[in-house]
């Protein structure tokens, strides 16, 4: 549908129209008058001439300063795309027992062995196949399949988007031989079904779908979103949601919900996996757990059944010097139930570092203040951390009676290049000198970690217009707080982000739900640094409950980006000691230290005289591939030769 083809021209000048048409006559009047009261031997026509291009460069010099500008008003009406969600998540890789006659029909039928308008009875015997294919080989067929030409058919409805969707959504253009079905490995380890289709949903009105179609086993094991919430947003902006549920209909299931396993497992350190699973329609029998490191199996358990309960269980194991290596491990969590004659069976599998060494950090404070007390105590007790600490207006003597402390910031590059991670707390810009503050800046660049923790006297307010302030992911005012104010302060609760609620630094508990139970519990702060924004490609995890930055979004209160290749966390809070209230260690501990891991942990697993990356992130069997070196100097500067 079009509008208007002719254009409107609206006048945007400082002065209104009426008075420019007034300015026009005036000017054509002006230019008469000039040229028939001239002297010159002119005849009548060549005055009229000459009068009317004069008053013609006038009006027109006029009609400019009106600012006149064409306005065209077109409609179109395009037709709003249909959404194709197929899931790419590990469950899919799952063979189901299909022993009723309608699974095996609906099999046939998605893999063209049977019309599709065949119905579920029970058809010719060589008409059924006794293979039992993975969830995604189902969708694969169903799609691929020309008889049901389901893509072709949506086609005709609507412009088709196909996505791959799991622990993040991945979209893919539409063509003939459907590159989507090609990319789907079901190898992601979470799924966020219900996230991924409400992201959907908040599209702007113009470019919401018309509908989505999910192919799916209905697994979701990471949502915030609920599925109730999720109906309601639908109906109430009419997106029809339809769902090929590609799961076996077999009277009993199960399923293994979440299995939390840290990125990195140390040599000697107890590691301990929760699983949270359910069996829907299993009366009898046990549930056997297995965990496996790199095929080996390293912790099981038998469990009686719980038919339609939700159960958590824990295995635990301490990973040997043997199982250390340069490179990856998968670790495998799986449960298993036999009922009859037929095995039922889940898994969950992720890639994870197995690592031998500590994290070397050095933290440096200006005054002992009750963070940097409890800190300490905390990192000393940490048998994956080897702590030093610099305490610039500490005792003396105790900073210079050794190890774990220093006297001094180091005055040779190579020995903070020694370190994995650096945390500075409330700390004058200028106890730094110019060429320490560059050394800090390219350690975060070639790979180093920072943890810096806002204080009331010196960070970050004076690190403005240093090397200092170029690394944090925040943007920050330079403000001077009262040594002794009288204003009783307001207690409030950090609000932890979407981002925050998945991520390992602020998991409090190896269950989700117990994590999300000790954040509600956890006792408020009273102060903060303010922060302005977030700078390009930051994230931030804990976020003020009432504080509003740029475009109105939630004031940071801890946030992290890359710089370069090394990770850079700011705090903007320096009060998480309140959350040893009647807890101790329990929750503030766990919390540093998975800071630490986070942050020092890439360092520590890269080595230190040089990196290897893969050009492209990935090699393919039988093409051509590049890897690239970044090697350094002994002073940790990059070889440039």
């Amino acid at each position: 549908m079009f509008g208007s083809w002719f254009p409107e021209i609206v006048f945007r000048g400082s002065f209104p129209v009426w008075l420019a048409i007034l300015f026009m006559v005036a000017a054509a009047g002006v230019a008469a008058a000039f040229y028939f009261t001239e002297s010159m031997k002119l005849g009548t026509g060549r005055r009229v001439a000459l009068a009317g291009l004069r008053a013609l460069v006038l009006c027109s010099i006029i009609f400019l300063l009106c600012k006149p500008v064409a306005v065209r008003d077109v409609r179109t009406e395009k037709p709003r795309p249909i959404l194709v969600l197929a899931d790419n998540s590990q469950s899919m890789t799952q063979k189901d027992p299909r022993p009723a006659v309608a699974d095996k029909v609906r099999v046939a039928i998605a893999q063209d062995r049977l019309a599709p308008d065949h119905g579920l009875t029970t058809p010719a015997a060589d008409a059924l196949s006794a293979e039992r294919p993975t969830r995604a080989d189902l969708v694969k067929a169903a799609f691929a399949n020309p008889r049901l030409d389901l893509v072709g058919k949506l086609r005709a409805k609507g412009p088709v988007q196909p996505y791959l969707f799991g622990s993040r959504l991945r979209g893919f253009g539409d063509s003939a031989d459907q590159p989507w079905l090609k990319a789907l490995s079901a190898e992601d380890q979470k799924t966020l079904l219900t996230d991924t289709l409400t992201e959907l949903l908040q599209r702007d009105e113009h470019d919401l779908p018309a509908a989505i179609v999910v192919a799916t086993d209905g697994r979701d094991n990471g949502s915030v979103a609920e599925w109730e919430d999720l109906a309601h947003e639908a109906a109430l902006l009419g997106v029809p949601i339809h769902v090929y549920g590609v799961g076996g209909s077999g009277t009993g299931y199960l399923q293994l919900k979440d299995a939390a396993v840290q990125d990195t497992l140390f040599v000697e350190d107890l590691v301990n996996v929760p699983f949270r699973f359910r069996a829907h329609g299993i009366k009898d029998g046990d549930v056997e757990l297995s965990l496996s490191l790199g095929g080996k199996v390293v912790a099981t358990k038998r469990v009686p059944v719980k038919d339609g309960q939700d159960v958590t269980e824990t295995l635990t194991f301490t990973p040997a010097k043997e199982d250390a290596s340069a490179g990856k491990k998968e670790v495998v969590a799986a449960v298993r139930v036999v009922q009859g004659n037929e095995p039922l069976e889940d898994r969950f599998a992720k890639m994870v570092r197995v690592a031998d060494r500590k994290v070397k950090m050095l933290y440096v404070e200006s005054n002992p203040r009750w963070e940097f007390k409890f800190m300490q105590r905390a990192f000393l007790r940490d048998r994956r951390v080897d702590p030093t600490f610099l305490l610039i207006n500490g005792d003396r003597k105790a900073m210079e009676s050794g190890p774990p402390f220093v006297a001094n910031f180091s005055d040779q590059r190579k020995d903070l290049f020694a370190y994995d991670l650096l945390v500075i707390g409330d700390v004058d810009a200028n106890y730094f000198t110019s060429e320490q503050r560059e050394w800090i800046k390219d350690f975060v660049t070639e790979g180093g970690g920072l943890v810096v923790i806002a204080g009331r006297l010196h960070a970050p307010a004076t690190w403005l217009g240093t090397p200092l302030a170029d690394v944090l992911p925040v943007e920050v005012p330079s403000v001077k707080f009262p040594l002794d104010d009288a204003r009783r302060p307001a207690e409030y609760k950090p609000v932890q982000s979407d981002l925050g609620k998945r991520s390992t630094i602020l998991s409090l508990a190896d269950d989700p739900a117990e994590a999300q139970e000790a954040w509600d519990n956890l006792p408020g702060l009273y102060w903060h640094y303010p922060v302005t924004k977030l700078r390009p490609a930051a994230v931030s995890f804990l976020n003020h409950p009432t504080e509003k930055v740029a475009d109105n979004q939630p004031m940071p209160l801890l946030a992290m980006h890359y710089y370069g290749k090394g990770l850079v966390l700011f705090s903007a809070v320096e009060e998480t000691w309140r959350w040893r209230f009647n807890e101790a260690d329990k929750y503030f501990a766990r919390y540093w230290g998975q800071v630490v891991y986070a942050i020092g942990l890439p360092h520590t697993l890269g080595t230190k005289a040089g990196q290897l990356a893969l050009g492209g992130g990935e090699a393919v069997l039988g093409k051509p591939a590049q890897v690239y070196a970044r090697l350094f100097t002994p002073e940790y500067r990059p070889l440039t030769r």
